[in-house]
């Protein structure tokens, strides 16, 4: 597998910037697999109705929080009108190195037919699609956007990516990860077996 990849994650594409080693990288995509695991768990059974709600309580309970207001560096102006409005908003949150680490995986996602298809087939059932590129943000510590778009199913049918969409329902926020929490006090709560059923959630693909 290449240094330079990208996953999904049931309705979600995960992308990784420069300066983040494949041990980070796998925490990552491992923490994002166990809170995508129950989320949908957990909404299958109908305990919750606001599913990007409860995944991001279980981020926070994992070693993610929502970074400060003072903590973003925000892109210039003009950063907003070479983008369509997906890569806008990321754009927005936090910064446009996060757009572009978003186009270079989308793009090369559409090439690869299998994590293509089970990325169209989870967002049309749970009629959601989620952006999460991540950076490196200091020892141990990695920033991400948590990018959230809710729709009809019919929206979410196969080529979805590369068609026009409404976004009326859309949530954006960049959160951090504290690495060594989740390593040392999370991970280690968690049944051996749960941590397997979870990676096989993870489609990795190279860029």
């Amino acid at each position: 597998m290449s240094e330079h990849n990208a996953a999904v994650i049931g309705a979600g594409v995960v992308s990784f910037l420069p300066g983040l080693s494949l041990a980070q990288k796998d925490k990552v995509k491992l923490a994002l697999a166990l809170a995508e695991r129950a989320t949908q768990g957990a909404f299958e059974e109908g305990l919750v109705q606001d599913w990007f709600a409860y995944y991001r309580n279980q981020l926070k309970f994992m070693g993610w929080d929502a970074v400060t207001a003072e903590q973003i560096h925000w892109p210039d102006d003009s950063r907003a009108e070479q983008v369509d409005k997906v890569l806008s908003l990321i754009a927005k949150t936090a910064g446009g190195h996060f757009a572009d680490a978003v186009q270079l995986s989308l793009a090369k996602l559409l090439g690869n037919p299998k994590p293509l298809a089970s990325l169209e087939h989870h967002a049309q059932a749970r009629q959601h699609f989620q952006l999460l590129p991540c950076a490196p943000a200091g020892e141990h510590r990695v920033d991400m956007v948590l990018y959230h778009e809710i729709d009809t199913r019919d929206v979410w049918s196969a080529g979805f990516l590369t068609r026009q969409r409404t976004l009326k329902n859309v949530r954006a926020e960049l959160v951090r990860f504290n690495l060594l929490a989740f390593e040392h006090s999370h991970l280690p709560k968690v049944q051996q077996r749960v941590v397997e059923v979870s990676l096989k959630r993870i489609l990795d693909y190279d860029l």
